[in-house]
């Protein structure tokens, strides 16, 4: 007689908020296997079997399945939301990469070489303490940006029409512009579904699920809104993806404390898969690290990188550079600003980003004020002094001459504005974490004893090391789909 299979249930189930995003593609077969349960939770009865089961479908949970389902294995991705993208749909597609063919394409010969260096001390000011890993990250981020063009149909937009400004020469946009993260995920999702990967919406990870071995064999999901019930999916291998913890309030209170009273932008980031991980004995690391903080408008966020700008505070004064919005945004809400306008002019909707400029505008009419003609009646129209914002203009008027910014350090675009003028209100948010569950170099999720818990992989912004951009966090996706199919070996 076959000895019926015991399973046993390691987690916590957590309620989720949906975001737009999205749709996803297809179901997911259904074979059949049960067990025995613990106090309180159904049994286990398993409605599917894959070789990889990926809990989320950001830029790293997707990128994870690429190597996975080349090599013939059969890939679930599972999202908690209604519909796929996860953080990175929501983000402004402003990509960091250098030495990528698309910017040979365009003529720019950097290397990571060359930016490494000045990149490290970006890094290590930020806090992030794993350099070496950061570094490996940063060099395979254009393998992840060419395979995304030549593999899989992402579309990017042509950096000669943007690198006049030598910050751009060291980031990619996608084809239409800022924020346009559908010419980069869509495709994605589309080649993947192709090669047999298959998408379930509305997954929201609550446990995993041990063997008798106490190895893990699957997960169980909550699914359902108006009437929850349990799935249960059985899997070689698990991937980790779900992002950080920004807008998990009691996680942010105890890791990050001095950001717990600033707003957050998305929803959806409540560290569920950090506390998995943590129940299945892994620690976690860095999640003390300075969180990133944006406007709560991402895409205006990336307008002075690429136009003309100046952003004051609610009292019309200049208070940090413009070339770095997360280092304006956090020290809006660290010298208790309360909010920011980004000052612009016309020549934004002249430039490629003009249809981020629209869109933005057109949802967001309530915080734009202009056209205006003067200072003073931008200013009368903002609802700050009028002295003040002269003051200001006239202080940045003369840097502009001057050829530099002696009060902030500000090297792009270093100009002067021409009305008609226009202002967009915004306010400082948390986005993204930095902490995460520790694994190896490839992604493998490590117990408190440094050593792989078999079948347990994670990356991104649930990852320690993970969470710092679109491209290493796709990069940190392919190292671990790697991994994932060199220990699973070929279908």
């Amino acid at each position: 007689m076959q000895r019926r299979a015991f399973f046993k249930l390691v987690g916590a189930a957590a309620a989720v908020a949906a975001v737009p995003a999205f749709s996803a593609c297809s179901a997911v077969s259904t074979p059949s296997a049960e067990g025995t349960g613990v106090l309180g939770q159904p049994a286990v009865s398993f409605s599917a079997s894959v070789d990889v089961l990926i809990l989320g479908s950001g830029v790293a949970g997707l990128s994870a399945a690429m190597d996975p389902a080349e090599a013939g294995l059969s890939v679930m991705v599972a999202e908690k939301l209604d519909v796929l993208g996860g953080e990175s749909y929501e983000s402004n597609a402003v990509m960091d990469v250098v030495g990528s063919k698309v910017q040979k394409d365009a003529g720019i010969t950097e290397s990571c070489d060359d930016v490494w260096p000045s990149r490290r001390e970006t890094l290590r000011a930020a806090g992030v303490t794993d350099l070496d890993f950061a570094k490996r990250l940063f060099y395979a981020a254009p393998e992840w940006v060419d395979r995304m063009r030549d593999s899989y149909g992402a579309q990017f937009d042509d950096p000669a029409t943007y690198t006049a400004n030598e910050a751009n020469r060291r980031r990619v946009l996608p084809k239409n512009g800022i924020g346009d993260t559908e010419s980069i995920m869509m495709p994605l999702r589309d080649k993947l579904s192709s090669k047999g990967v298959q998408f379930s919406t509305g997954y929201c990870a609550s446990a995993f699920i041990l063997d008798e071995d106490n190895h893990v064999c699957g997960v169980r999901f909550v699914t359902g809104k108006e009437a929850p019930t349990v799935t249960d999916v059985h899997a070689r291998a698990v991937v980790v993806a779900t992002g950080g913890f920004a807008s998990n309030q009691a996680l942010v209170r105890d890791y990050l404390p001095a950001w717990q009273r600033v707003g957050c932008y998305t929803a959806a980031s409540m560290g569920e898969g950090h506390k998995l991980c943590q129940a299945l004995g892994a620690k976690l690391a860095d999640m003390a690290v300075t969180p990133s903080l944006t406007s709560d408008l991402p895409p205006a966020a990336a307008w002075s990188m690429f136009a003309v700008t100046l952003v004051v505070d609610a009292q019309g004064n200049r208070f940090a550079s413009e070339d770095y919005m997360r280092t304006l945004a956090a020290t809006c809400f660290s010298e208790e600003r309360g909010y920011f306008w980004t000052i612009f002019d016309g020549r934004i909707s002249e430039s490629g980003q003009s249809r981020s400029a629209a869109q933005i505008t057109a949802k967001n009419a309530s915080r734009v004020v202009g056209p205006c003609q003067t200072v003073e009646e931008l200013a009368g129209n903002m609802g700050v002094s009028e002295d003040v914002l002269k003051k200001t203009w006239d202080r940045y008027s003369s840097m502009v001459s001057a050829g530099k910014d002696s009060d902030f350090g500000r090297l792009q675009f270093l100009d002067d504005l021409k009305p008609p003028y226009y202002a967009l209100k915004q306010f400082p948010v948390r986005f993204r974490t930095r902490g995460g569950a520790v694994v190896d170099e490839n992604g493998r999720l490590l117990d408190g004893a440094g050593k792989a818990i078999p079948g347990v992989y994670c990356c991104g912004a649930a990852a320690q090391g993970g969470g710092e951009s679109l491209t290493t966090n796709g990069a940190f996706g392919i190292f671990t789909g790697k991994a994932v199919a060199s220990d699973l070996g070929a279908a």
